[in-house]
């Protein structure tokens, strides 16, 4: 009778999960194979890739200095988005843990009410206050601060900024609830044994906030990686990054260098994720590390 429930119940879960996984096989990984194959091929001109096998998308993405420091500023907005969204938003979340359930569910209503917001009119209210003709010059033009209109938009720093402001209500999310789970008894416990609360933060509070800490750089990191709307537009041809690029090998038809690219991608945010889940340790979660 074990047996027969036993292989019931097996029956049963492959019923569940074979749906999901054939769905899945089909429109993630089969694309996901044939753009790889895409990408080892030549170019074409009357076709979507040529006849020849290559690796040549791969090693002029390597070996040019122009893709190269492309991928460099990649790296570096996704880091000082990640960096920047945990600066300010650990405190906001840390202070949002010490307030009321209620006074806590207004504010991470506030914190979603943005998301609502399409990103490209974000992109346009950033355009309005940061242009040569936008609030900030035209104020400071108007007390007579400014003779020529400041050169805000099109830079590096100025998608950094854009994109904080779209990402930082994830990071504050998922710091949020990291900290619900810390026991306030071990905090309470630190402080009873002469801890203050510097080193009780520092003890007690970060280590086991850490899973939160990091979902929060993985996640911002790589929807800095994928962001494409907010960096065209607030970041224009001066500050192209590599999600950028493959947009535009798409739209001329270079698919083989738009597949390679897109791996490349891809293998960053794998690397990246890699490197995100080794360095979190349960010893480390508990404090112990």
């Amino acid at each position: 009778m074990e047996r027969l429930l036993r292989f019931i119940r097996t029956r049963w879960a492959w019923a569940l999960v074979l749906p999901p996984l054939l769905f899945f096989l089909a429109f993630f990984v089969g694309p996901l194979l044939y753009l790889f194959f895409v990408s080892l091929h030549d170019v074409s001109q009357a076709e979507m890739y040529g006849t020849r096998f290559t690796v040549e998308n791969y090693v002029r993405i390597v070996g040019d200095p122009f893709y190269l420091f492309i991928i460099r500023r990649t790296l570096t907005a996704g880091l000082a988005v990640s960096g920047l969204s945990l600066l300010i938003g650990y405190p906001v979340a840390l202070s949002m843990v010490r307030m009321s359930p209620s006074r806590r569910s207004l504010l991470l209503m506030a914190l979603l009410f943005p998301l609502m917001v399409s990103n490209v009119i974000r992109a346009y209210g950033w355009i309005a206050i940061l242009g040569r003709r936008g609030v900030i010059n035209n104020v400071l033009g108007d007390v007579g601060l400014l003779q020529a209109p400041l050169p805000l938009m099109y830079s590096l720093e100025t998608v950094v900024v854009g994109l904080l402001t779209i990402l930082l209500p994830y990071m504050i999310i998922c710091l949020v609830n990291a900290l619900l789970t810390v026991d306030r008894n071990l905090e309470e416990a630190a402080q009873a044994l002469g801890a203050g609360p510097g080193r009780t933060f520092l003890h007690v509070t970060l280590p086991l906030s850490t899973p939160g800490i990091a979902s929060g750089l993985l996640l911002v990191f790589l929807l800095t990686l994928s962001a494409y709307v907010t960096v065209q537009l607030l970041g224009g041809a001066q500050s192209k990054m590599l999600v950028s690029l493959v947009y535009d090998s798409v739209m001329t038809f270079v698919w083989p260098r738009a597949a390679a690219l897109a791996f490349v991608l891809l293998a960053i945010s794998l690397a990246v994720t890699t490197m995100m889940l080794k360095g979190i340790r349960p010893q480390r979660v508990q404090g112990k590390g």
